[in-house]
């Protein structure tokens, strides 16, 4: 599994997701984890913590069980998905090869349906953890997605470098992530594994990607602001009406939205 910070975030949160309707998602109601039931949910109290607390834990908790200690089924999986394209830093080239090359999307079917197994099982295990956290609270989800592209979850348990949920990059690099992360998603897509759930999530990725490159946040900093409420909500609403199509094309554009800031 690549270790550079630039993908810490990109391998197997490439398959997130959660149970539920986008349609039924309304911007305006993507409100903060307190207004959705108890204020902390039963979580201990983290000296230091900064940001709202559900979604912390449940980046914390993802990263524990997809990142820092994954079982070797998962990383067998990740690795058989990643080997068509030589590995995981190369997914996003071997995607976008596969858009340049006028014959998307069986060219790029051809180079993951084989592996169909690894992305299930790889469906399975994440939709467990979108479902012990927000399995009953779609609009706490878009919250989580916002704030995580704000980089405005500071989490002091984490190590030097990786204390902000967010998709960390090496300066004065921009991150690839997301880039990496999209293939995955219009992967489970096109494989026909929960279409619905994953274009919605492949939606929410978006506008964490657009929020990210508005608001430049800081790596390991325990004060990067949140954007105006306006910006959020507009962003966030442009991308959860975008179909699959409009979503393949948003992806197309690189290293920021071709209409950043647009809504």
């Amino acid at each position: 599994m690549p270790q550079n910070t630039m993908d810490r975030r990109g391998v197997l949160r490439a398959a997130a997701g959660i149970a539920g309707a986008a349609a039924a998602v309304t911007v305006a109601g993507a409100l903060p984890a307190a207004a959705h039931g108890r204020p902390h949910g039963g979580f201990p109290e983290v000296p230091g913590m900064v940001g709202d607390r559900r979604a912390n834990e449940f980046w914390y908790e993802y990263d524990e069980r997809f990142y820092y200690n994954p079982t070797p089924e998962l990383v067998e999986a990740v690795d058989v998905i990643c080997k068509p394209f030589g590995d995981f830093t190369k997914v996003d080239s071997g995607w976008a090869a596969t858009r340049s090359g006028g014959r998307y999307p069986r060219s790029y079917l051809e180079l993951i349906r084989p592996n169909r197994d690894a992305f299930a099982l790889l469906s399975d295990a994440q939709r467990k953890v979108y479902r012990e956290f927000y399995g009953h609270n779609p609009l706490g989800l878009v919250h989580a997605f916002q704030e995580f592209g704000q980089g405005v979850l500071f989490d002091p348990r984490r190590p030097a470098g990786n204390k902000v949920h967010m998709m960390n990059f090496t300066p004065p690099d921009f991150t690839h992530a997301y880039h990496r992360w999209h293939p995955f998603l219009a992967g489970f897509r096109l494989l026909n594994i929960d279409e619905q759930w994953w274009t919605h999530i492949n939606r929410l990725a978006g506008v964490a990607w657009e929020l990210q490159s508005i608001g430049q946040p800081v790596t390991d900093a325990n004060d990067n602001k949140h954007l105006p409420r306006r910006t959020v909500h507009g962003v966030t609403r442009k991308w959860l009406h975008r179909s699959a199509n409009q979503l393949d094309k948003a992806f197309d554009s690189y290293p920021y939205p071709v209409d950043l800031g647009k809504f």
